[in-house]
């Protein structure tokens, strides 16, 4: 944002603190409604649906010790059987994971169990600065689409693999040409971009991932962990697929899942 509102004179520090006004909205219970539905589309459950989760969603409410005017319950229309958490107060389940308790192929304790697995990342404030998070990222997240976009046209060549290796070299070239030329701050700012580039996606996988084994012990803690092992193997159905973001993202495998609940599960395996 600064280097595209550099030209704009006494107009860039008011756009700057604006944009990042807008984000802290997000933090605000009327900020997150809206952002939650406009960044995620969560929306608020029908009729049938709000009766086939409310037994569930008082259950989780009552075993996670979450009062019920601190956080909403959403529906998320999607193919995949999922579930999320979302800035402080926010927690949805895919109309698909909804249809698969109806036909049975989730039990109810089950999906107790993946509820209490997001109310457990509220509990311990994994998700509160997601949604601030995504708002000051996307002038990054823009550029870089657009550059993996122009450069996957110019390459010929769809597969990220093939993008990102011609973004680096472009990236590459363009230091060494600014050193070259004695532009030390630009070749420095673009070598800065290229390695956070690289390091804040590990970073970010990094602390979702823990986030995960977190929340899993906080529903083992509360009894459930056999059930949410249940729910996973069934999420994933035999594949490598985790529940809630992409792998990279946020999630480990459901196997490494599986075995760390199971092992903190009371009754489970001692740990060595």
């Amino acid at each position: 944002m600064a280097v595209a509102t550099a030209g704009l004179g006494p107009w860039t520090a008011p756009i700057l603190l604006l944009w990042v006004g807008f984000g802290a909205v997000g933090l605000t219970r009327a900020g997150e409604r809206v952002a939650v539905r406009v960044a995620f589309g969560f929306r608020p459950s029908s009729p049938a649906q709000a009766a086939a989760l409310a037994p569930l969603w008082a259950a989780a409410l009552r075993l996670s010790g979450t009062p019920a005017s601190e956080v909403s319950l959403y529906v998320q229309r999607s193919g995949q059987p999922n579930a999320y958490a979302a800035g402080g107060r926010s927690v949805a389940v895919t109309s698909r994971a909804l249809e698969d308790h109806r036909a049975g192929r989730l039990a109810a304790e089950q999906m107790v169990a993946v509820l209490v697995h997001e109310l457990g990342h509220h509990a311990t404030r994994a998700t509160q600065p997601m949604l601030i998070a995504i708002w000051l990222a996307a002038p990054w997240r823009m550029t870089a689409r657009l550059l993996t976009g122009l450069a996957g046209v110019l390459s010929g060549r769809s597969t990220q693999r093939a993008v990102r290796t011609v973004v680096m070299c472009g990236i590459t070239v363009a230091v060494v040409r600014a050193v070259q030329q004695g532009h030390w701050m630009v070749g420095g700012v673009l070598g800065a971009l290229a390695l956070f580039a690289v390091i804040c996606p590990l970073a970010d996988a990094a602390v979702c991932r823990r986030a995960e084994f977190v929340a899993d012990r906080f529903v083992a803690d509360h009894g459930l962990g056999p059930e949410l092992a249940t729910a996973l193997r069934t999420l994933s159905d035999g594949s490598s697929t985790t529940l809630g973001w992409s792998r990279l993202a946020s999630h480990p495998p459901s196997e490494r899942r599986i075995s760390a609940i199971l092992t903190a599960a009371p009754g489970g395996p001692s740990r060595p």
